[in-house]
Parts: C-alpha cells; sequence; structure tokens
C-alpha cells in the first residue's frame, strides 16, 4: 500500500467516523448522565463527552482480533 492509498483509506473512514462521534455525543447528553443545567459554560464538559465519545467510537474501528504484529504496530505507534 501506498502513502496515498492509506490516507485515502483513512479520509474516508473520517467522514464517517465523523457522523459517529457527533452521534455518540448527543447519546451521551441526552442520556441523563450529565446535568447540563449545573454545569458550568466552558469546555469542560463539551471536552468529557468528546473524550468518551472517540473513546466509544474507536471499537467500530478496532480489528476484530488482533494478531501480534498488529498489537507490535499499535504499539509502535503510540511511541510517536
Amino acid at each position: 500500500m501506498t502513502h496515498k492509498q492509506a490516507m485515502r483509506k483513512i479520509r474516508s473512514m473520517m467522514k464517517e467516523c465523523h457522523r459517529g462521534i457527533l452521534k455518540e455525543c448527543e447519546h451521551l447528553l441526552r442520556s441523563g448522565a450529565i446535568d447540563l443545567e449545573e454545569a458550568e459554560d466552558n469546555f469542560v464538559v463539551p471536552k468529557i463527552v468528546l473524550t468518551v465519545a472517540l473513546k466509544n467510537e474507536s471499537f467500530q474501528y478496532s480489528p476484530w482480533s488482533w494478531d501480534k504484529a498488529g498489537k507490535r504496530l499499535v504499539k509502535q505507534l503510540e511511541r510517536v
């Protein structure tokens, strides 16, 4: 795979990922787990919601099974 091919695939997934993250944020905000009336008008709660949504959405893009080579590549990329 070339760099260009990889980026094309990533861009393709990002479009769907963006929609999924927004949908998950809506779900989290409507869940009742956060009292928005009591939250300060700053970026703390939105950052927390986005963090949880990103974490939840990440499972949609994880391979079903991680072989040893895949696990090694993840650890290698996490160190960059």
